[in-house]
């Protein structure tokens, strides 16, 4: 049985305001708001297994998704 058959629902709760925020930055990029929160937590795994942390998990996504930086 491969690993992608094996995976379980995971919830996350967020206040409708963050929720609809959080889906329209990550359509901004392209990406499908649930996408996107599966990827952020597949990679936050990924990194942690790798002997990495939650700020690699984040640059990494940030350049994968072309976010550009914020003016100053």
């Amino acid at each position: 049985m491969s690993r992608m058959s094996n995976r379980v629902a995971l919830t996350v709760r967020l206040d409708p305001e963050d929720k609809d925020f959080f889906a329209e930055h990550a359509e901004r990029c392209g990406i499908e708001p649930s996408v996107a929160a599966r990827q952020i937590l597949e990679l936050y795994v990924q990194r942690l297994r790798d002997g990495g942390d939650w700020i690699d998990a984040l640059h990494e996504l940030k350049s994968a998704w072309n976010v550009p930086k914020r003016a100053a």
